[in-house]
C-alpha cells in the first residue's frame, strides 16, 4: 500500500510543475505578442530633411502640389500604403491640382522580377497617379527617402510642406494623422502637423 503522504507530496509537486509550465507558457506568450506589437508600431527612418524639391531631380513640379510616395515593392507593409493612397486620391477630382507620383524603389542588383507582385499591381487601380520605377534608387536618395511608405508633399514653389507615412502602423488600413493632414493639404488649408513617422521596410533593402 502507498504511503498517503508520499501521494499527497507527489501531487502537490505535479501542480507546482504544473504551474511552473503554464507561466512559462504565459511569459512566452506575452513576449511574442509584445514583439509584435513593437514590431508594428516601431517607425522605421523617415526621410531627411529635403528642403526644397531637388533640382536635379527627374520628377516634374505640378501646377498646384505635387506628392510623391516612396514604395518597396517586396515589402508587405506597402499594400497598406497603397490602400491608404488610392482612398485619398479618390476622395475628389484632383488632377487639376495635384501632379502624384509613386516611385516603385529597384536597388541596383535587382532583376526585372524584384519589381513584379502584388504591391505593383495594386497600383493599377489608383487613378491620376503617375508610377515609376526608381532604378538604383537615384530618386529616393535626391528626396533623401529611406523607407517604404515615406510620402512628400510640395507646392508649387518646391517647398515640402508634408513628410511622413500615411499609415498607423506596420500593414494597418485606417485612420491616421498622416492622411488627416494632407487632406487638410489637399483642400486648399494647412495642417496642424507636417511630419508624421513611416512604417515600412528600407528601400535599400533587396529583400
Amino acid at each position: 500500500m502507498f504511503d498517503q503522504n508520499v501521494v499527497e507530496q507527489a501531487d502537490r509537486l505535479s501542480q507546482v510543475k504544473l504551474k511552473r509550465v503554464v507561466f512559462a507558457w504565459a511569459v512566452l506568450v506575452l513576449l511574442g505578442y509584445g514583439s509584435m506589437v513593437f514590431y508594428s508600431t516601431a517607425p522605421a527612418k523617415s526621410a531627411v530633411a529635403v528642403g526644397k524639391f531637388p533640382a536635379n531631380s527627374a520628377l516634374s513640379l505640378g501646377n498646384s502640389l505635387t506628392l510623391i510616395t516612396f514604395l518597396h515593392p517586396q515589402c508587405p507593409c506597402s499594400r497598406a500604403t497603397v490602400s491608404e493612397l488610392e482612398g485619398l486620391l479618390a476622395q475628389r477630382n484632383l488632377s487639376g491640382s495635384l501632379r502624384a507620383y509613386v516611385l516603385v524603389s529597384k536597388p541596383s542588383g535587382c532583376s526585372e522580377a524584384f519589381i513584379k507582385g502584388a504591391v505593383v499591381d495594386s497600383l493599377a487601380h489608383i487613378r491620376d497617379v503617375q508610377v515609376l520605377i526608381d532604378n538604383d534608387d537615384v530618386e529616393s536618395r535626391r528626396f533623401g527617402a529611406k523607407a517604404s511608405g515615406q510620402t512628400l508633399l510640395f507646392d508649387r514653389n518646391g517647398r515640402c510642406l508634408f513628410s511622413g507615412g500615411i499609415t498607423a502602423a506596420r500593414g494597418e488600413v485606417g485612420a491616421n494623422a498622416g492622411v488627416d493632414a494632407l487632406r487638410q493639404y489637399l483642400a486648399g488649408g494647412r495642417a496642424s502637423i507636417c511630419k508624421t513617422p513611416v512604417f515600412g521596410c528600407s528601400l535599400e533593402s533587396s529583400q
